[in-house]
């Protein structure tokens, strides 16, 4: 490979912007921890061969690694960017909250069209619900039907985080720069990437010790109700969720670094624990009704969750 090729595309990883990155590696596969917990057998058995068969190098072929593909395959190139960017999130303004806007009109695939060939201006949303209808569809290509596997493990997740799910022309708050009470403090703070990575870290970390966690803290109840509507009402009890607590009242100036204080990081970092719970019993909810089982036992897949020791890996602030 020429190094040209090589120095192109980490320039690219870095210019990158946030918004592209949502919960970041750790959320991701803890929202795959969490899922798998719930997949029926049958389904689970069908994932695993699924992702086994992978011959895709850009991660490992467990269901937490493959949480993630959807990042390393934009980042791997220019023309994978610029197909998919648009995909990972739904940004919904808080002055003007308009769905069909936030999805670039909404428009259908054209005839034919497979949903990883779809044209790039396409959100969130409307990317689960295609992938979502390749997945089951019985004569769907296997290559195909794999990748929609592995898009809808990362694109649930996506939905969920706040950040994704809303604007307020700050690019999902990349434009917010911040000090956050707890935290080392750099020049390069985003409120964006303080909810895809250090608020979640900040709750335990590796992701196999906060999936534990917070299967302990579900219910069958809680479950049950989260296992019901659509990508739509998804996204809005995110949206909502941004524009009460992401954001704020008033919202966070992109003037002047904003500081976010200790109990901002309680309730962000609760938050951050009810997203990624949500969307972890949502995939197992997409999975198994599109692999062939309608009626997931939500009691029995909960059974037996204790909650490990938690050390958080939050680090002291330092002078801003």
């Amino acid at each position: 490979m020429k190094l040209s090729v090589v120095v192109a595309g980490v320039l690219l990883i870095f210019a990158a912007p946030q918004n592209a990155l949502a919960w970041g590696d750790d959320g991701h596969e803890t929202v795959a921890l969490i899922a798998q917990q719930c997949l029926a057998p049958a389904v689970k058995a069908k994932v695993t061969s699924m992702l086994a068969a992978d011959t895709d190098n850009l991660t490992k072929h467990d269901i937490a690694s493959e949480a993630t593909w959807a990042d390393k395959y934009r980042e791997a190139s220019q023309a994978n960017y610029d197909a998919t960017q648009n995909w990972h999130f739904t940004d919904m303004e808080l002055n003007g909250p308009n769905l069909t806007t936030a999805c670039f009109g909404r428009n259908p695939l054209p005839s034919g069209t497979l949903a990883s060939k779809g044209p790039p201006k396409a959100c969130a949303v409307d990317k689960i619900e295609q992938f979502q209808k390749e997945l089951a569809a019985p004569n769907i290509d296997a290559e195909e039907r794999l990748i929609a596997l592995k898009f809808l493990l990362h694109f649930v997740g996506d939905l969920h985080q706040p950040l994704h799910s809303s604007d307020n022309n700050d690019r999902g708050g990349n434009d917010i720069k911040v000090v956050v009470d707890g935290f080392a403090h750099t020049k390069k703070d985003e409120l964006h990437g303080y909810w895809d990575t250090q608020f979640v870290d900040g709750i335990a970390k590796p992701p196999a010790t906060l999936a534990q966690m917070l299967l302990a803290q579900l219910t069958a109840a809680d479950a049950a109700s989260w296992a019901t509507g659509t990508p739509e009402d998804w996204q809005m009890e995110a949206f909502n969720i941004a524009r009460k607590d992401a954001y704020g009242n008033p919202p966070p100036s992109k003037t002047a670094p904003d500081h976010l204080d200790a109990n901002y990081v309680k309730t962000a970092e609760a938050d951050a624990s009810l997203q990624i719970e949500r969307a972890g019993i949502r995939l197992a909810y997409i999975l198994n009704t599109s692999l062939g089982s309608d009626d997931t036992d939500w009691a029995s897949c909960l059974q037996g969750q204790s909650a490990p020791v938690v050390k958080t890996h939050r680090t002291s602030r330092t002078k801003h």
